[in-house]
Order: structure tokens, then sequence, then C-alpha cells
């Protein structure tokens, strides 16, 4: 979670990251991952920006999509 409140997920079987607004629930954002993101999404600030860093990896057992991948974006 954010301080700005942002929830980040993506402990899903898609290949979705997704942002969720704190206060009303919605579904604010979404990035199609290039493999599965059964990981947990890390945020953090570097110089007044933030980052938001996921591991895309996939599940073998879960049979998703599988790669090696590190993704990270910035938060406006």
């Amino acid at each position: 979670m954010t301080a700005g409140g942002l929830v980040f997920t993506s402990a899903t079987m898609d290949l979705y990251l997704r942002a969720f607004d704190i206060e009303s629930g919605k579904e604010v954002w979404k990035y199609q991952l290039p493999a599965g993101g059964q990981a947990t999404p890390m945020t953090y600030s570097l110089n007044g920006k933030q980052y938001l860093v996921i591991a895309a990896g996939g599940h073998g057992k879960l049979s998703t999509k599988q790669g090696d991948y590190v993704l990270a974006f910035t938060l406006p």
C-alpha cells in the first residue's frame, strides 16, 4: 500500500498487476505482465520519486506463464 492510498496486487491467475484505490476499492490501473506475477509487489521512494517493483516469473504448479522478469514503474 502507498501513502497515496493505492494497493497493488498481482496474486491472480491472469498476467495483470493491478492498483486499487483504498477508499473506494475501485481498480484504477492495470498492466499486463510478461509472465505470471505470483509475487508481492514492492514500493519504495528514492530522491522524491516513488517506485513500484515486481518479479514476474510465473508459477509452474499453477500453470501460469513462466519467465524471468523484474519490472519497475514510477508513480506520479
